[in-house]
């Protein structure tokens, strides 16, 4: 998107709401678009700059893993971030609510504030992972008190109560989360369920964030992992994925660490 789609000129825009920036042009933060209105004399306790500073919030705490915040949270946070008075804040959450560009909701009996598009991927996520987990499975029987000592003879581990309850849960569901700090036994964990599956012919495909993270787990499973991107089949001429709804992967087990150590 470029300034002069607007119909304004690039001065224009920058004149009057320099925080458009951020949120417009990739690779301009709200940082920089706050130097740009200081400079041009925009009111540190400017409603533009206090609307703006709010998305700007959130977004610090989306990449701590938050899609949104509480409202008691967020109005301290951003007075911290932002250095203007309270009242101000919370004028300003207001108003972005009103224009859609925040969304609230009610978590735990917290009332919360969302950045739009985080709010509606979470939903998105939410409702598909619900549709998986009513579906059919494709996953042949498994006998669990037989499976478990034959996987940890053949890898010759000795598996902890926790991880056999692991096994147990991967074999008999649709879904399964893996959490847990480094050395705990996730990847020793991992590699019994794949080898599990595997001696029952499951095909498995596995895939991670980053190409760094893909090598490393095609190294601690001896199986190929792919990025996400390049499973999906991207398509570097729009940016589309190729592999969707219409054109499924094809496999019986899909496995994807949000980290590999």
């Amino acid at each position: 998107m470029h300034l002069q789609d607007y119909g304004q000129s690039a001065i224009e825009i920058v004149t009057e709401n320099p925080y458009r920036l951020a949120h417009d042009i990739r690779g301009i933060g709200f940082l920089s678009a706050d130097t740009i209105a200081q400079k041009i004399g925009i009111a540190k306790d400017s409603p533009l700059r206090a609307q703006a500073g709010i998305s700007y919030a959130l977004t610090e705490a989306s990449g701590q893993g938050h899609c949104g915040l509480p409202y008691a949270e967020l109005v301290p946070l951003a007075v911290k971030l932002l250095d203007i008075p309270e009242s101000i804040i919370e004028t300003a959450i207001a108003q972005e609510i009103a224009d859609e560009v925040l969304l609230p909701d009610t978590v735990s009996g917290q009332p919360c504030v969302f950045l739009a598009p985080l709010y509606y991927a979470e939903q998105s996520i939410a409702a598909q992972i619900q549709r998986l987990d009513a579906g059919g499975t494709t996953l042949p029987a498994f006998e669990a008190d037989k499976a478990i000592p034959w996987v940890e003879q053949k890898l010759s581990v000795d598996l902890a109560d926790s991880q056999k309850q692991a096994i147990r849960l991967a074999l008999s569901s649709k879904l399964l989360v893996i959490t847990g700090g480094p050395g705990v036994g996730k990847t020793t964990l991992v590699n019994s369920i794949l080898t599990i599956m595997s001696a029952k012919s499951v095909k498995p495909l596995l895939c991670a964030p980053t190409g760094r993270a893909a090598k490393r787990l095609s190294e601690s499973t001896g199986l190929e992992a792919k990025t996400i991107h390049r499973l999906l089949e991207i398509n570097p001429i729009n940016g589309q994925f190729k592999r969707n709804a219409d054109n499924p992967l094809e496999c019986d087990l899909f496995w994807l660490p949000t980290s590999v150590r």
